[in-house]
């Protein structure tokens, strides 16, 4: 019922933005589904143009609801195109949310596929949710009006965030001092505003914990666009996204945190660290991209993540910044 309930949310024809969709999905994962009746009576939604097809449009038979990490986002409406194209009739909403949003929602069987840019504990922790790896990636830093003559270590970037003052920002002698960064101005730095996997890598690389970064002051964004956004308007910044997110970004610059600042490069070292192979990106800065099922797929989802992990869309994961299965094995 909830399912059905927040299927019409998103596909309905009078049309909200996909912000406000995201935002529903978040609300829904966190306060459950005693929110989807209230929130009922208010919104309305269509597919966001990045994942309809004009044959889904004119009324399909079969839909599927993906929903959940940012990161995982674009490469996931990419594949939907590319899927509904193959397969008239069938309907493919991909929503954001983060990381926790896509493991609540599936838990609570509101979604068909939940995203994770991070490995999920199926174990214990989450039980009920089996784990399907489409790919991977790495986080990288990235600034504005920032720069650093050396290589960034775990050890710089935690003092950094710990030095975040009550307004968001750092001296550019404190940034200084505690990571040798240079900038001409106060420097605002920025970390996610939602339970994030992005988020929880780059925290784990830097301190060794998870959840370090909840006690930081940097000014949270949503999602990886953004951070990205934010980053690229201001004047000094400092912030982390990943790499696919970076890699075509006309005014932000990646720091160096082991593999130089050519995004050419850091692509090439993400993937051999990601291969296991000798390289200079940190291991610690790669994660996995995830999809996310209440228990054993359904015959529909199994499809789509099986046209995820096909060798032909080796080309749709590059097109985004990211690493297919076929890349990384």
């Amino acid at each position: 019922m909830i399912r059905e309930m927040i299927k019409k949310l998103f596909n309905d024809d009078a049309g909200v933005s996909p912000i406000i969709a995201t935002l529903v999905l978040i609300v829904v994962a966190i306060a459950g589904a005693a929110a989807v009746g209230v929130l009922m009576g208010s919104f309305s939604s269509d597919v966001s143009s990045s994942s309809s097809s004009e044959g889904a449009a004119n009324g399909a038979s079969t839909e599927l609801l993906i929903a959940g990490s940012t990161t995982v986002q674009p490469v996931s409406e990419v594949l939907a195109e590319a899927f509904m194209r193959e397969n008239q009739g069938v309907k493919v909403t991909v929503q954001g949310g983060g990381s926790g949003a896509g493991i609540s929602s599936t838990e609570m069987d509101i979604v068909d596929i939940g995203a994770a840019s991070e490995d999920v504990d199926t174990v214990t922790t989450h039980p009920k949710l089996q784990q399907h790896q489409i790919g991977a990636s790495g986080v990288v830093l990235i600034a504005k009006g920032v720069t650093s003559t050396t290589v960034v270590t775990p050890q710089e970037v935690k003092n950094l965030y710990n030095n975040v003052s009550s307004t968001g920002t750092v001296s550019a002698a404190t940034a200084n001092t505690a990571a040798g960064l240079t900038a001409a101005a106060p420097i605002t730095v920025y970390q996610r505003e939602e339970s994030s996997g992005t988020e929880e890598t780059f925290s784990k690389w830097a301190s060794n914990s998870k959840t370090w970064m909840d006690d930081t002051n940097a000014t949270g964004a949503s999602g990886n666009a953004g951070v990205l956004k934010a980053v690229e308007g201001s004047s000094c910044a400092i912030g982390f996204v990943d790499f696919g997110f970076a890699e075509g970004s006309t005014s932000a610059t990646l720091l160096d945190v082991g593999a130089g600042t050519s995004a050419t490069t850091v692509k090439a070292e993400i993937l051999k660290a990601l291969k296991g192979e000798s390289s200079t990106f940190p291991a610690g800065l790669t994660r996995p991209l995830n999809y996310l099922t209440n228990g054993a797929p359904s015959t529909l989802e199994q499809s789509f993540i099986d046209f995820a992990r096909q060798p032909a869309q080796d080309a749709l994961f590059d097109e985004v910044g990211y690493f297919s299965m076929i890349d990384i094995s």
